[in-house]
């Protein structure tokens, strides 16, 4: 026995840390969060809760590539068919 879990397994496990990234970039966008920086500078004068903010889109973002770029989410490719010539009838003998 393998101690890798199957395939469909894998992908529903996959799909469950899927459905957290929205619900964690939701939670983090919350107004007790942005307000932690409120009327702070960042560097040029840019408000931390702005660099804060647009931090939070990003990881969330990435989170979503990262997670769609598993192989669990793509469909198993089609097995490739062996090139072969199309399907035409033999004609008969002493037709030419």
């Amino acid at each position: 026995m393998s101690s890798s879990p199957a395939p469909r397994e894998e992908r529903t496990e996959r799909e469950d840390v899927a459905a957290l990234v929205p619900f964690f970039g939701v939670v983090l966008l919350l107004p007790p969060f942005l307000n932690l920086f409120a009327g702070m500078l960042g560097p040029f004068g840019v408000p931390v809760e702005v660099l804060y903010l647009f931090g939070v889109w990003f990881l969330v973002i990435a989170g979503a590539v990262l997670l769609s770029r598993g192989r669990q989410f793509r469909e198993t490719p089609a097995k490739s068919l062996p090139e072969t010539a199309p399907a035409v009838p033999p004609e008969p003998p002493g037709h030419a």
